[in-house]
């Protein structure tokens, strides 16, 4: 039977936000004594209800504002869901700021012991791992130099190099199929798939998922906080097509 490593039933998130309403002095006053200023709800989520297996990578797909970024910080533990709930069964990595963490005053090299001891490794796993960092990355000749004077994206592609060989378990991926050129795009998708292979599980949302589609078992549609479809990737894929009228020349393209 398939192990279930995700579970979501009846998931929502309400965000209380201050509102934009003109108050005269009389108002300001009285909500500065007491403390309390006008808000309006925002329901981020609303009746979510999904299972992912293990091993299986699901796209989280859908226009902006939709609640993806959302839906996994809440599956990742970095904000709790206002109701319903969620089992997660395996240890979560998350890939969304990539170089959170790292230390701009420490060499590269130094920083990828770091992010690794932060991840329980030792120093003798990170050191069977360092080779394959370095390649992935691409950054031979820049490991003894400070972090300080990388670009954006060399800084980028260490991160990414670093996480990929060193988390294992579910691995959320928000927005970073953007790093780099074609080729290490490449290389990222590549690495997804050993990730699979392995029995890691992966939860992706990207706008243009590209190459990565062929990897995706199922697809998540949310659009204003509700779930529209969660089915086989292709299924989902094709209703959200519809739904945003991305044709061209008569032919349907995909452009999340």
């Amino acid at each position: 039977m398939p192990q279930e490593v995700i579970k979501a039933e009846h998931l929502s998130k309400k965000f209380n936000i201050g509102t934009k309403e003109r108050m005269t002095l009389f108002s300001s006053i009285r909500y500065k004594l007491s403390g309390e200023f006008p808000k309006r709800e925002i329901w981020a989520l609303q009746d979510i209800n999904f299972s992912v297996e293990k091993g299986k990578m699901v796209a989280v797909i859908g226009p902006n504002g939709a609640g993806k970024s959302t839906l996994l910080r809440i599956i990742s533990g970095i904000i709790k869901p206002t109701s319903g709930s969620f089992e997660v069964k395996e240890e979560v990595a998350c890939l969304f700021e990539l170089g959170l963490g790292f230390n701009s005053w420490f060499t590269a090299l130094q920083n990828v012991y770091l992010y690794g001891a932060f991840h329980g490794l030792s120093r003798r796993e990170i050191d069977k791992r360092i080779p394959q960092i370095v390649e992935f990355s691409g950054l031979e000749d820049f490991m003894g130099a400070k972090l300080k004077d990388f670009s954006s994206g060399m800084r980028q592609r260490l991160a990414f190099a670093t996480i990929i060989q060193t988390v294992e378990g579910i691995i959320i991926v928000d927005e970073v199929l953007t790093v780099g050129d074609a080729p290490f795009q490449s290389k990222c998708i590549e690495a997804f798939e050993n990730k699979l292979k392995e029995g890691n599980t992966i939860l992706l949302v990207s706008h243009g998922l590209g190459k990565a589609e062929r990897l995706c078992h199922k697809a998540l549609y949310l659009n204003k906080g509700r779930q529209i479809a969660y089915d086989d990737f292709e299924k989902v894929n094709e209703i959200y097509k519809k739904d945003t009228g991305q044709y061209e020349d008569g032919v349907l393209h995909f452009r999340a």
